[in-house]
């Protein structure tokens, strides 16, 4: 979350600092500037000849009479420019012109390729303005290095360092910006090869369009950069985040033996460069690729290079995500987030949902033991409402993994047409409660809720579960709570309250995890309006604690408000405030 409340408003990235000065260009600049890191050198008689050994070229300019000099912004905004490629300082002539004669300027500003700094071996750049001057300076050094076809090859197929290379339909007339790339990747080595006299080796690598900046890792496998800008910090930015990571492009060589028929699970993103939900989710997936901890690979396919190969797996959306496991494809159609791409992942490789065909149905819904319920998603694969829910689905069996009479699953209607039919499933999704105590698959309880969340689902569910909170009334709550030297936990809650319906199973747990403790009770407001205003309620669901009376004295009805809906925290404010010397069962 960004935080912001009005509009406009401004804020320096990467701190997440907002800006209140004035909102002035002068000002504006002057602000940012002072948050740049680079700096140039002022250069003296004492520190030149230490400086001068940087290893670097120098853009120096002197200031002094009879010529203009760069202003200290101007420096700054240079020094930032060409960081890492040429070293900027100042000399102040007026100062210290012993130093000026040694150089042999007095005014101006100067370009030295060389290390050494003498009259004759300085370029004199006549603009004031950083952005000509950087251009200038970049014009003097060196380009990216051409590879050549043979070269080329070796590095596709076999190498032991990453490159980055630039394709380019012409050599000639690049952006000098790219000339930073080599100093910014300095632990990589860039190259650059022009695809019109190379088209063969282009096309065999898919490179088709132009300019293309494609990396080969070390560690194997290549990937392309789809960022929107082509400049050096950017592609430089791209180099350092994708280097280590796994994530590979495929292309057609790769289906389906590779990826399809492989032992090892393949997570494969079909998905096209100008689609902007697939370049929202490309960085999600490329951080769950990094993330990953299981055995998975994870491979992108571009289907606007390779697009036979996309209509060949009945690609028709983008992005469409994929999980191959043992040549059984799970199509992905939850939020485009990392967590929801590794839950995903593990949801896949060990499923928390039970599947069910024809036979295992019968076995284990029409004749389970009377203890247990069963919890059965009907669904089809095109449905896209059944796409929605099937993540929590998943979330809610997850949720009563440690319920053992409690098991979730589901069928897939298209494919067990006949047993659909066989239960009156008619629409999708449907799901149903087969109940304890039952037999067969005629009794059940259908959902009819709104919300298909998870938490929702669980609340549902815990209204079949055998329950230890005491439902508590009007009549009961006196002689029960107040009355008793027993210590309870109280939720006064409303039917009509989503929070309540939410927190329900939490408090379920509360009650497990204080038994022998405590006893947990229940209120509903709705059915004891008079109880819950002499108790203070004014806020569903709220919770009370009531110690236990004391000396046969009636406790207070509003009992000690416990400001939090978390287990954890419930119990253990519970336990730190329960009379040491009670017990339940010195009354029960």
């Amino acid at each position: 979350m960004q935080n912001i409340h009005s509009y406009p408003s401004l804020v320096f990235y990467p701190a997440k600092e907002k800006y209140h000065g004035q909102r002035t260009s002068e000002n504006l600049v002057k602000e940012a500037l002072s948050r740049v890191k680079a700096d140039y050198h002022r250069l003296t008689s004492r520190n030149f000849d230490q400086l001068l050994d940087s290893g670097l070229p120098w853009l120096i300019t002197f200031c002094g009479d009879g010529g203009d000099c760069l202003q200290k912004k101007s420096l700054i905004k240079l020094a930032a420019m060409l960081v890492d490629l040429v070293s900027v300082g100042k000399i102040d002539c007026d100062s210290d012109n012993e130093l000026c004669t040694k150089v042999g300027q007095h005014h101006g500003t100067f370009f030295y390729k060389e290390k050494t700094l003498e009259r004759d071996n300085g370029m004199e750049i006549s603009s004031l303005y950083p952005k000509d001057i950087a251009r200038s300076v970049l014009q003097q050094l060196p380009d990216v290095e051409i590879i050549s076809e043979d070269f080329l090859k070796e590095i596709a197929n076999k190498r032991n360092q990453t490159w980055l290379i630039h394709f380019v339909d012409k050599v000639d007339n690049q952006d000098l910006e790219l000339r930073k790339l080599p100093a910014l990747l300095k632990k990589y080595k860039v190259g650059r090869v022009d695809c019109a006299n190379k088209r063969s080796v282009c096309n065999k690598l898919y490179v088709s369009k132009f300019p293309t900046f494609m990396l080969f890792k070390a560690k194997g496998g290549t990937e392309v950069y789809y960022g929107g800008r082509v400049t050096a910090h950017d592609v430089a930015a791209f180099v350092h985040d994708s280097a280590e990571t796994p994530l590979q492009n495929l292309g057609p060589d790769d289906f389906p033996e590779r990826v399809i028929n492989s032992k090892a699970p393949w997570f494969v993103d079909f998905f096209a460069p100008w689609c902007p939900p697939c370049m929202r989710l490309l960085p999600e997936f490329k951080k769950a690729s990094r993330l990953d901890r299981s055995n998975v690979n994870f491979g992108t396919v571009d289907c606007t290079v390779h697009n036979g190969l996309c209509n060949t797996y009945n690609i028709r959306s983008y992005p469409t995500t994929i999980l191959y496991n043992q040549s059984i494809p799970h199509q992905y159609h939850g939020q485009h987030t990392v967590k929801n791409l590794l839950e995903f992942i593990e949801d896949t490789m060990k499923p928390p949902v039970i599947i069910l065909d024809q036979h295992s149905f019968f076995h284990n819904v029409g004749n389970r033991p009377p203890g247990e319920i069963w919890l059965v998603d009907y669904f089809a694969p095109w449905c896209g409402p059944c796409q929605q829910l099937a993540p929590e689905w998943r979330r809610l069996a997850k949720k009563f993994l440690d319920k053992e009479i409690v098991h979730v699953a589901s069928v897939d209607c298209e494919a067990h047409r006949e047993l659909c039919r066989s239960q009156s499933v008619n629409s999708y999704p449907t799901m149903r409660l087969y109940p304890a105590g039952a037999s067969g698959s005629s009794h059940y309880y259908a959902y009819n809720g709104w919300n298909r969340d998870a938490s929702s689902l669980q609340a549902w569910v815990y209204n079949y579960l055998p329950s230890k909170v005491v439902a508590l009334t009007s009549s009961t709550f006196t002689q029960t709570v107040l009355e008793s030297q027993v210590p309870w936990v109280i939720d006064f809650y409303a039917p009509w309250c989503g929070h309540c319906q939410v927190f329900k199973p939490q408090f379920e747990r509360v009650a497990e995890r204080l038994e022998g403790v405590a006893q947990a009770g229940k209120v509903d407001c709705d059915e004891a309006p008079g109880l819950c205003a002499q108790a203070g309620i004014t806020a569903y669901p709220s919770v009370r604690f009531y110690v236990g009376a004391q000396s046969n004295k009636r406790q207070n009805a509003h009992g000690w408000s416990i400001e939090s809906q978390s287990v954890d925290y419930i119990v253990q404010y519970v336990k730190e405030n329960v009379p040491k010397t009670k017990k339940i069962t010195d009354e029960l």
